[in-house]
């Protein structure tokens, strides 16, 4: 058997295969384009999770030192009531910024949350599951 190959097969062979390459570097450009996405989109995660868990301990520090000045009040030791006060609304504001954080996070991992009860619900709902308030598609 003998395979004859003319110029015209040949270069329609060679049109062929260069489509074929053009085809693939797409695909390729396309997969690094969404890999470079859920990266992206992965370091997010992380970073929020470790400013939660920094949060936290922040918030778990500055209560411990508000149960010592009480306990030292206790023990016959007043302490400033105003320091104590000082504390707490330092901790109110750490609050808020965890329930941000929370709420990004969970934006991120498709979740609606909602801004009347801050419960967790599915991106398609439209009213919370928890309470039943309309759930917005804002930040």
């Amino acid at each position: 058997m003998k395979i004859t190959i003319t110029a015209a097969s040949w270069k329609k062979l060679a049109q062929s295969a260069g489509g074929a390459g053009l085809d693939a570097v797409s695909v390729l450009r396309e997969g690094a384009s969404g890999l470079r996405s859920r990266v992206e989109e992965m370091v997010s995660r992380v970073r929020l999770d470790r400013e939660i868990r920094d949060l936290r301990e922040e918030v778990n520090l500055q209560m411990r030192a508000v149960g010592e000045m009480i306990y030292a009040s206790h023990r016959g030791n007043p302490s400033d009531s105003g320091q104590v006060q000082s504390i707490l609304e330092y901790v109110d504001g750490l609050y808020e910024e965890l329930d941000a954080h929370r709420r990004e996070r969970e934006t991120l991992r498709g979740l609606l949350v909602c801004s009347a009860c801050g419960e967790a619900n599915r991106f398609d709902s439209l009213y919370c599951r928890n309470c039943g308030k309309p759930l917005s598609r804002g930040s």
